[in-house]
This record gives C-alpha cells, sequence and structure tokens, in this order.
C-alpha cells in the first residue's frame, strides 16, 4: 500500500511491551532512494528520546489504524545507539545500530530486503535521481553518509528546463518494499492559484542538497497540464494507471 510520508509523520508505534512512541521522521538511502529507517521520539513531556529504527522492526502495515505494532521491546530501546552522539549519521553509525537489532546491514549480501507476494506497481527497480557533488560537499562525504532525511528535502524549489516551478510538498513510499515512488510537487508558491501534482520518482533528474533544488529534465507545461492529486484520498492504482497513461500520451520523452 502506498503512503504519503506527511500522514505517517506523526503515528504512535508501540514495542511488544507497550511502549510508545511517535514517528518524527524518514532516513531514506540517495542512492536508491529507499527508505532505511524511520526516526521515532520514545521521550517523555519534558525531554526526547529520539532513536532510528531500521524497517525491518515493522510488524505490520497497519497505517490507517494511527497505531502501529513494532517486533521490539522497551529495553531495546533503552540501548539504543543514539544517533545524537554522533556528528551524522555515518556507515559506521548504521553498523552499531544494526548489529543492536540484530539484522544484517543493506548494503551487506546477506541482507534480505521487505518482499510482498504481489507485483509491484509501478514495475521495480525504478531510476532515481542522482546528487549533485561539489567541492564544497568534500567534507560531508568524507563521512561516509548515504541517508538523507524527508524532513530535510522537504519544501525543496522544483527546477523544470525553463524555470522555477512550485516546490516538494510530500512523497509517496510503497511500504511493500519502502520504496518511494512518487513526489507530490506545490504550485502555490509560484503560481497564482495552487495545484498539487504527482510525479514518478524516476521522472526527477538531480537534487542538489546544497541549492535546495529538485530538477526535472521537462517543461514548466508537463506540470501546469497534469491533472491535479487530491491529497484527501488514497493513491489507488486505477488513479495511478490513469495518470502515467496520461503522462505518457501527452509527454512520451517522459517514459524512460
Amino acid at each position: 500500500m502506498k503512503h504519503r510520508l506527511k500522514d505517517i509523520t506523526g503515528l504512535t508505534i508501540e514495542t511488544t511491551d507497550g511502549t510508545k512512541g511517535k514517528i518524527k521522521d524518514f532516513l531514506f538511502d540517495e542512492d536508491k532512494w529507499i527508505v532505511r529507517y524511520i526516526e521515532a521520539d520514545f521521550g517523555g513531556f519534558f525531554k526526547d528520546k529520539r532513536i532510528l529504527l531500521p524497517i525491518n522492526v515493522f510488524i505490520d502495515h497497519l497505517w490507517d489504524s494511527k497505531h502501529i505494532s513494532i517486533n521490539i521491546a522497551k529495553e531495546d530501546i533503552d540501548k539504543s545507539p543514539s544517533p545524537e552522539d554522533k556528528p551524522t549519521v555515518s556507515r559506521e553509525y548504521e553498523k552499531e545500530l544494526m548489529k543492536h537489532y540484530g539484522y544484517a546491514s543493506y548494503w551487506s549480501p546477506g541482507y534480505i530486503p521487505p518482499t510482498h507476494t504481489g507485483l509491484y506497481y509501478p514495475a521495480r527497480p525504478m531510476n532515481v535521481p542522482t546528487k549533485e557533488i561539489s567541492e564544497e560537499k568534500i567534507s560531508e562525504e568524507k563521512l561516509d553518509t548515504k541517508l538523507r532525511s524527508f524532513n530535510e528535502v522537504k519544501g525543496y524549489h522544483i527546477l523544470a528546463t525553463d524555470g522555477h516551478l512550485g516546490h516538494l510538498e510530500d512523497m509517496i513510499v510503497d511500504d511493500a518494499d519502502w520504496q518511494m515512488i512518487y513526489v507530490i510537487i506545490d504550485t502555490s508558491n509560484w503560481l497564482p492559484w495552487s495545484k498539487k501534482v504527482i510525479l514518478l520518482i524516476n521522472w526527477l533528474d538531480e537534487i542538489s542538497f546544497e541549492t535546495h533544488e529538485v530538477s526535472i529534465n521537462v517543461h514548466t507545461d508537463v506540470i501546469k497540464d497534469a491533472p491535479e492529486f487530491n491529497t484527501d484520498k488514497s493513491v489507488e492504482e486505477s488513479f495511478e494507471k490513469a495518470l502515467l497513461d496520461y503522462y505518457e500520451r501527452k509527454f512520451p520523452a517522459l517514459q524512460k
């Protein structure tokens, strides 16, 4: 099932022995645009206790219930390595975190990704945006970090071939494999009217973490003329197929 990340943010998660926390953010692998960790807060009223949870610990996908179970106990939460103890979410920290929870690292041969019995739609694997590397980013690259925050890229400006048009409002993820499938673009800050449209992740060209921009290799008319997306409704496969059929007919160059 596909979900908007904003809708999942704030949901209650509960350990096997009843300890409750709240979802705060999502960290995705910038190479494949797959969510690898969920940031959660298990603190009290006066003090936060923020930790990262591998997606493997989520034992059901009952997102609509506003209450999600995870396959760990309070003791695991209490002993979890804190991301605040590290300068960034480095590969070294990821190794420590995955070892704590008893899972193989997702970059290792022993890692088993989430799967489901049906066919994926859209089909996998998906092409994903590349990141921009500049001299100013060398110090960050040396930290060997491969993770980015949804809260970080949310709000990035959209740069089409003929200028700016809107910003990245939200992202849609498939909880079957945690692949980011679509981006939701809001044009309200560039046009006199507000409109939200969705684009496949593989139609994005490049993400620049330095300039806070998402570039797409299409004209602004692609976004202006696209069907409006109703964020009050769930993402149904019938809507997806109709939308992709529309893009294929109107803008065949987008089909990669």
